[in-house]
């Protein structure tokens, strides 16, 4: 009755600061819990703090989206340090953030349970344009990767295609796959040298593009070595495709309809008839006698991996999907490699002095061996190129590791993860941990590349890559300690390849490319 007499401007004025008032209380009502919970160390096994949102959904949704690396670093600090969170995207549909260093080690001890299914379900979907149909194959395996499956699963061996293609991955980049690919890589590297013309040591090549020109030369080995050469000879433009994919890949991600970009999706269209292209040739030429001596590489389908995952995929017997799934292992094997050695570049020409150094410290080791006679193993172990290396991925490495449970709540000590909930760990986050990394007493901020962060001396108690002091080394023993390079006690702080749960990203092919 009494609405009825208002007039309606006044109506809705009301109606409007009914709701900005009903929206004020529940946002401090909400920043109270979260700042108690957060305060309190005493719970555990909770769900942690909810961020609190003047706006639902859209509060938190918006800038996520718009801003993910800004959103992140706000959210997920707390009177200084890194913490935990949820945030509510949905009705009934919570996010995970965790961050702080107790929590992912606690994540890594349970990561026999994690699992990222249907994450990786999503990227086969909207990434990398696997057929719908076949979706539901995907979905339906709930056994997990591990070689035990998880508890209730009834999935037929056969059919854990999530086993099958992560035990293939841990055989290529980890198993006896490892150093095959790894002399495939050096001998294709060093012809995409010899090709880029020069003629003498000394000479300057003056390039448009760094990024193109390491897609070019490290990507390009990559691919021949594990996919073989006849790809890249029957598809000229497979290299330039997934360059533009690359680049496309942030809106594909955001979902961006084809008819607003349809150029993206005529690259990955592209791509996908190049690898069904080679599909064709390699089936028809492919004899077991070609198969080198290593027991590993062939020159058709170019490595045990590829031959393994084309009989793990036989069960779908869709080349479309083969080409969907191959596209994302394509852009998975070198994107990382190629961002890293750009940048890696990048550093060690514009830090003074840095080239000659690592120079002079990969002569000690190897006088004046050619490339084609280093040994990779040594060259991968002298201290100042792994801190290189390990700084750089520091800097720059922005990846989000996906932890989710198919079977159960995961107690992660004050912390409690729901079964099938999502939760993210952001790597550039712990990276950028101001409290955490050592900085010199602020001479090299945690945003600066420093090319001795990750190195140990002895005889200053000051080094090293964390804030920790260390005690000096006795002097009887000084001269026998050199500076050396060690990830000990940063698994829950140096994450660029998901740490414990995604260890064969994190290690030898990958890695031991980008030192070469």
């Amino acid at each position: 009755m009494f609405a009825s007499v208002l007039e309606p401007k006044t109506a809705v004025v009301l109606l409007g600061v009914a709701v900005f008032c009903n929206l004020a209380i529940k946002y401090w009502q909400a920043r109270a819990a979260y700042h108690k919970t957060q305060k309190s160390g005493e719970c555990q096994h909770h769900l942690p703090p909810k961020y609190p949102s003047m706006i639902p959904y859209w509060g938190v949704v918006v800038p996520f989206v718009w801003d993910t690396p800004a959103f992140l670093q706000n959210v997920t600090s707390y009177a200084g340090r890194l913490t935990s969170l949820r945030i509510t995207v949905a009705p009934f549909r919570d996010i995970f953030l965790f961050q702080d260093q107790e929590t992912i080690k606690e994540i890594w001890k349970n990561s026999i349970m994690m699992c990222a299914g249907r994450v990786h379900i999503w990227a086969l979907r909207y990434l990398f344009g696997f057929p719908e149909k076949w979706l539901a194959q995907y979905a339906a395996d709930d056994s997990g990767p591990f070689l035990k499956p998880y508890p209730g699963s009834n999935v037929e061996p056969h059919l854990r295609i999530h086993r099958l293609l992560n035990h293939s991955i841990d055989k290529a980049l980890t198993g006896p796959g490892f150093g095959p690919t790894l002399q495939r890589f050096r001998t294709a590297m060093l012809d995409q040298i010899e090709g880029l013309g020069t003629s003498d040591d000394n000479e300057w090549m003056e390039i448009d593009d760094l990024r193109r020109l390491v897609h070019n030369t490290v990507g390009r080995s990559l691919i021949n070595a594990l996919f073989g050469p006849h790809i890249l000879q029957i598809n000229s433009t497979l290299m330039d495709d997934l360059y533009e994919f690359d680049q496309a890949l942030p809106w594909f991600a955001r979902r961006i309809p084809k008819f607003i970009m349809p150029g993206i999706y005529a690259c990955r269209s592209r791509l996908h008839r190049q690898f069904k292209v080679w599909y064709t040739y390699a089936r028809t030429h492919f004899k077991e006698s070609d198969i080198n001596e290593d027991g590993d590489g062939d020159p058709y389908w170019g490595s045990n991996w590829m031959r393994e995952r084309q009989k793990a995929l036989d069960i779908i017997q869709d080349d479309d999907a083969l080409a969907a799934g191959d596209l994302g292992v394509a852009w998975a094997s070198i994107a990382n490699v190629v961002s890293a050695s750009t940048m890696a570049l990048v550093h060690v020409s514009n830090t003074p002095d840095l080239a000659a150094s690592v120079q002079d410290e990969v002569r000690k080791i190897f006088g004046h061996q050619s490339l084609a006679e280093v040994d990779l193993k040594k060259l991968s172990n002298i201290p100042l190129l792994a801190s290189i290396y390990a700084e750089t991925l520091r800097l720059h490495g922005k990846s989000f590791t996906v932890v989710s449970s198919p079977v159960q709540d995961i107690h992660l000590g004050r912390y409690r993860l729901p079964k099938n909930a999502m939760g993210l760990i952001n790597a550039h986050v712990s990276h950028m941990d101001d409290g955490f990394w050592n900085t010199k007493n602020g001479i090299h901020p945690v945003g600066s590349f420093w090319p001795q962060r990750f190195l140990t001396d002895p005889n200053d108690p000051h080094s090293g890559p964390t804030r920790v002091p260390r005690p000096l080394v006795k002097p009887q023993d000084a001269d026998s300690k050199e500076v050396s390079f060690s990830l000990q006690g940063l698994e829950a702080a140096w994450i660029p390849y998901g740490g414990k749960l995604y260890p064969a990203h994190g290690s030898s092919q990958p890695v031991s490319s980008l030192f070469f």
